[in-house]
C-alpha cells in the first residue's frame, strides 16, 4: 500500500508538472546540498507525492539552520505551496482551447490539500543573514497533514561561504521589468493613484526593487502599445487642447507614480513611452468640440513636430521644476524612423542645454544601426534578433563598456526561445541572465513585470502572445483585504540569476587571474538550445540545460573558494 504522502528532494530548475507524478515517485532525491554567500538566498524545490486516498490540512515549515553555536533562524526559511495556472502552450493567436497546468505560482504557506496520485511543489527560500556565520549548516523541511501522525522531513544543508552577496543597488547587471500600475488598479477595481492604489503599490513594487529593478514605465499617450494590455491603458499625462489651440498637459498621476517610486528607492530612470506609440497615434481631449480626438502623424513631418514639441517643452520644464530631468528617457519600443523623434528631442529639448535622454527596444539590429545606437543613453536587443547578430553585438556592448550612464541589454518576449512563460522550464530563465552577460551586455529587459491578463491566478493565455508573456508575478485574489503579490518560479529564478552573476562580476573585480576565470565560466554559456512547437524545450533541452546551469553554479562556488583561498594568504 502506498504512504498517504511521500515528501522529495527535486530539482528546482524543472516545473513539478502533474504529468511528471510517476517520473518524480520512481526518481532517487535530488541533492539537498545548498550554498550560498552571506546575505544571501538559497533556493529548493521539494515535491509531495499524494497516495490513494485525498490528504487534507497539509502544512510545510522549516526547522531553524544550525551550525554548532550558529543559528539561521525559521522566520529566514519561507515554505511556499505553489498552485497551478493554466496556460494554452504556444503564442495565443493559434489558441485553440486547449489548456496545460503549471505549478508556476508561489501561493503561499497553505494549508492546501492534496488528491490521490497528485503532485504538490513546495519552493523553498533560504534567506542567509548578512552577518551569518560561515560554515555548513543543518536545516531541516517538515510537512504535517490531519491525522498523519509523524511529519514527513527532509534534510537540507547549507554551506555558508565567507562574502557577502553584492546588495541590489550595488549590481554591476541589473534587471529592468515594465511596470503597469493602472492594470494594477483595473484588477482590483481601484481608483488609479488612489490612497487604497498607492497602497497595494507599495508593497507590489518593492519586490522588484528587491530583485534589483530601478528604472520605471510611464505612459506618455494613451495606448503607448496599442492594446497589447487587457484593459485601457491610458496616459500618466492628460493631453488637453485649449479652445485657443493650445496644448495644456496635466501631469498629476505621473508625479503621484514618480513620487512612490522615489519613494521606494525605485526610478532613478524614467522610461516614458512613447514618441513613436504603436500606430502612431497620440490622443487628447479638445475643449472646444467637447470630446477626445485622436491624431497619427507620421514621425519627421510638419504635422509629427507640430503636435509633440509642445508635449516635449512642457515635460522638460516640469521635469527640471521636479529636479527629475536627468531621470527621464524618452522610451520607443521595436518602431522605425527613431532617427525622426530623436532629431525632434535634440532640437526642442537640447536647445538650452542637454536634450532628455532616450531608450528604445529594437527587434531589429546590427552594425549598420551603431550611429542610432550611439545616439541612445539606454538600448535593449531582442534575444532572437542579438543571437542572429552576435558579433555585431558583442561589439556594440564593448563600444559602451564603462561608459557612464549607458546601458546595453538584452530582451525576451514573444516568440523567443529560451524564456520565461508559464510553461518555460525555470532554468531557461537563469540561463537567460548569465548568456546577457555573457554577450557583453550590463543588464536584462523584460515585458512585463505585472501587465495581467483577465485572471491569471486560474489561466495564463494572452490573445496574442505566449502564455505569461506579459508577467512575472501574481496578483493576489481580486477581493482580497489587503492584497500580496505573489511571486513565480521562473521570477524567482531569473533572481537566482541576477545574484549568482553578480557574484561572478564582482570575483572579476578582484584580480586579473579571477576575472580570466570569470571570462572563461562565462564562455561556457550555450548560446543556443533546440525546441519543438512555439518556444517549447525538447526532451535533449530538458536534460541538457538544467545541467548546465548547476555547472555554471558549481564553476561559480569554485570560483569562490578560490577567492577566499587567496584571500587568506
Amino acid at each position: 500500500m502506498k504512504p498517504k504522502l511521500t515528501l522529495k528532494i527535486a530539482n528546482s530548475d524543472l516545473l513539478p508538472t502533474q504529468g511528471r507524478y510517476e517520473e518524480l515517485l520512481a526518481a532517487a532525491d535530488e541533492c539537498g546540498a545548498l550554498t550560498a554567500w552571506r546575505g544571501d538566498t538559497a533556493l529548493a524545490l521539494l515535491v509531495l507525492l499524494g497516495g490513494e486516498e485525498r490528504v487534507s490540512g497539509i502544512r510545510a515549515w522549516a526547522k531553524a539552520f544550525q551550525n554548532g553555536e550558529h543559528t539561521i533562524s525559521s522566520e529566514s526559511v519561507s515554505c511556499s505551496f505553489l498552485s497551478e495556472t493554466k496556460a494554452f502552450v504556444g503564442n495565443g493567436k493559434k489558441d485553440n482551447g486547449s489548456r496545460e497546468s503549471f505549478p508556476d505560482v508561489l501561493y503561499g504557506p497553505g494549508p492546501v490539500d492534496l488528491e490521490a496520485g497528485r503532485v504538490q511543489g513546495i519552493f523553498v527560500c533560504v534567506h542567509v543573514p548578512a552577518d551569518a556565520a560561515p560554515g555548513r549548516y543543518q536545516g531541516e523541511i517538515r510537512v504535517t497533514a490531519g491525522g498523519m501522525g509523524e511529519p514527513l522531513t527532509q534534510q537540507l544543508t547549507l554551506e555558508v561561504l565567507d562574502a557577502v552577496q553584492p546588495a541590489p543597488e550595488d549590481y554591476r547587471f541589473d534587471i529592468e521589468l515594465w511596470q503597469y500600475p493602472y492594470r494594477v488598479a483595473q484588477y482590483y477595481g481601484l481608483e488609479p493613484f488612489s490612497q487604497a492604489h498607492l497602497d497595494v503599490l507599495r508593497p507590489h513594487l518593492r519586490l522588484y526593487r528587491t530583485l534589483g529593478g530601478h528604472a520605471i514605465t510611464a505612459s506618455i499617450v494613451e495606448e503607448p502599445w496599442n492594446g497589447q494590455t487587457y484593459g485601457a491603458y491610458p496616459s500618466m499625462i492628460k493631453w488637453v487642447r485649449r479652445k485657443d489651440k493650445r496644448f495644456a498637459f496635466d501631469f498629476t498621476d505621473f508625479d503621484k507614480w514618480v513620487t512612490l517610486c522615489h519613494e521606494l528607492g525605485l526610478g532613478d530612470k524614467i522610461v516614458c513611452y512613447s514618441l513613436i506609440p504603436w500606430g502612431n497615434k497620440v490622443t487628447y481631449y479638445d475643449e472646444k468640440k467637447r470630446a477626445f480626438h485622436s491624431s497619427s502623424p507620421r514621425p519627421g513631418t510638419r504635422r509629427y513636430r507640430k503636435l509633440w514639441t509642445p508635449f516635449l517643452k512642457a515635460l522638460a520644464a516640469h521635469a527640471r521644476e521636479k529636479g527629475w530631468y536627468d531621470q527621464i528617457y524618452i522610451g520607443i519600443d521595436e518602431r522605425r524612423h527613431m532617427e525622426k523623434a530623436y532629431d525632434l528631442i535634440d532640437a526642442v529639448t537640447g536647445a538650452s542645454g542637454t536634450p532628455l535622454r532616450k531608450a528604445a527596444a529594437m527587434d531589429h539590429f546590427s552594425a549598420k544601426y551603431f550611429p542610432l545606437i550611439d545616439r541612445m543613453a539606454s538600448v535593449s536587443v531582442g534575444l532572437e534578433t542579438a543571437t542572429k547578430a552576435l558579433e555585431d553585438y558583442r561589439v556594440l556592448a564593448n563600444r559602451r563598456k564603462g561608459r557612464e550612464g549607458l546601458r546595453t541589454t538584452i530582451y525576451t518576449c514573444v516568440g523567443h526561445f529560451p524564456n520565461s512563460f508559464t510553461y518555460s522550464m525555470p532554468a531557461e530563465s537563469y540561463w537567460t541572465i548569465f548568456f546577457s552577460a555573457a554577450q557583453g551586455a550590463n543588464g536584462f529587459l523584460r515585458w512585463a513585470y505585472d501587465a495581467w491578463v483577465q485572471d491569471p491566478l486560474r489561466d495564463t493565455t494572452h490573445v496574442s502572445f505566449e502564455s505569461g508573456d506579459c508577467f512575472l508575478v501574481y496578483p493576489d485574489e481580486p477581493d482580497a483585504a489587503k492584497p500580496i503579490t505573489k511571486s513565480s518560479v521562473r521570477l524567482e529564478k531569473l533572481a537566482q540569476g541576477l545574484r549568482d552573476l553578480n557574484k561572478l562580476l564582482f570575483l572579476a573585480e578582484q584580480s586579473p587571474a579571477l576575472a580570466e576565470k570569470a571570462t572563461q565560466l562565462l564562455g561556457q554559456v550555450k548560446v543556443t538550445y533546440t525546441q519543438k512547437g512555439d518556444a517549447v524545450a525538447d526532451e535533449q533541452t530538458r536534460m541538457a540545460l538544467p545541467s548546465d546551469m548547476a555547472a555554471l553554479r558549481r564553476g561559480l562556488w569554485a570560483l569562490t573558494e578560490e577567492y577566499l583561498s587567496d584571500d587568506k594568504k
